[in-house]
């Protein structure tokens, strides 16, 4: 019989002849023949079988680099999508008051906001 070790994004966790498994969602392995699969940075999340650190990606209202420490966006800011990149600036019309926001709200009927607000007492009664 011929054992081999599990190859990357898998493990196996016994001794044994027996499949290996992929790492689960939110983990990674980088190495062949492990056991145990490395979990992703605060924030971040990967798909189940992922090999490397830098599929750990933002979670959608952080920013930062794949693989990399990821921080919630601020108020009056947003991030919709999962990945690298940066928060953008509520539009005018709109405010956003907690962190980690992934959608800016709407300023009630007939007000207006100016671009990047975090209250809705920034939403003013329009001309």
């Amino acid at each position: 019989m011929t054992c081999l070790g599990c190859s990357f994004g898998k493990f196996k966790g016994v001794n044994g002849s027996g499949m290996c498994s992929d790492c689960p969602a939110g983990t990674y392995l980088n190495v062949t023949g492990g056991s145990v699969c490395l979990s992703c940075p605060a924030s971040t999340n990967a798909f189940s079988g992922s090999v490397d650190i830098t599929d750990c990606i933002c979670n959608i209202g952080y920013e930062g680099s794949d693989g990399g420490m990821c921080t919630a966006c601020g108020v009056g800011t947003y991030k919709d999508v999962n990945g690298s990149g940066t928060c953008s600036d509520c539009e005018a019309g709109r405010y956003l008051n907690v962190t980690a926001g992934s959608v800016c709200f709407g300023c009630p009927p007939n007000t207006n906001s100016r671009v990047g607000s975090d209250e809705i007492t920034d939403c003013i009664c329009n001309i």
